[in-house]
């Protein structure tokens, strides 16, 4: 595979300036230009994607940390953050864990080996101490009583609250609620009726 020393020899130009073609600087004259564009085309040069992440210092992509896309809950969260994702031209990588830390962690690992440049945490069963031991930005979508972690989230409590009141104004007596975990580290699945 090609290099840009390999284009400069073939182009008969200096490395500076075919590093100032393929980074669309200004400052080149059109022959030169014109002579590395084909030495690139003749050589089949394609640019190192991680290369250019190292030399910028970010990979423009952002990891999603989910238990699964298969609920609606978590399908419908993962929408909206491709949506902002795409408007901002951020790329996204999904790491999929049902719950299970070995593959929380993985993810935890491929932000500190710079793959990804943040961590969303969707739901996770890590603890949020066992979290704090991981630097980089990493953003939650929901409460933590941990300082020193970005969160987001809905007041569950209080939702719940305003669906079953109006459940019972609308004259209903047998409600039952489906919820996927009593707990933040549990993974069990309950049934409750009120």
């Amino acid at each position: 595979m090609a290099n840009i020393k390999d284009i400069a020899e073939k182009a008969g130009v200096s490395v500076t300036t075919v590093s100032r073609v393929i980074n669309n600087h200004p400052y080149v004259s059109e022959e030169k230009r014109k002579r590395v564009l084909e030495a690139m085309e003749v050589l089949e040069y394609t640019r190192n994607v991680h290369a250019v992440h190292l030399s910028k210092g970010f990979s423009n992509m952002i990891g999603v940390v989910m238990p699964t896309i298969s609920l609606p809950y978590f399908a419908e969260m993962m929408a909206g953050i491709a949506d902002a994702a795409a408007e901002s031209g951020i790329h996204l990588s999904l790491f999929q864990t049902n719950y299970d830390v070995k593959k929380e962690i993985f993810a935890l690992s491929q932000l500190k080996q710079r793959q990804v440049d943040g961590l969303i945490f969707c739901s996770k069963a890590l603890s949020d101490d066992k979290l704090k031991e991981w630097e980089g930005p990493i953003l939650l979508c929901q409460n933590s009583n941990k300082g020193g972690f970005s969160t987001i989230s809905i007041p569950h409590q209080a939702a719940f609250r305003d669906g079953l009141n109006y459940l019972i104004a609308k004259g209903h007596k047998k409600i039952a609620i489906c919820l996927a975990r009593k707990k933040g580290n549990e993974q069990s699945y309950s049934h409750q009726s009120i």
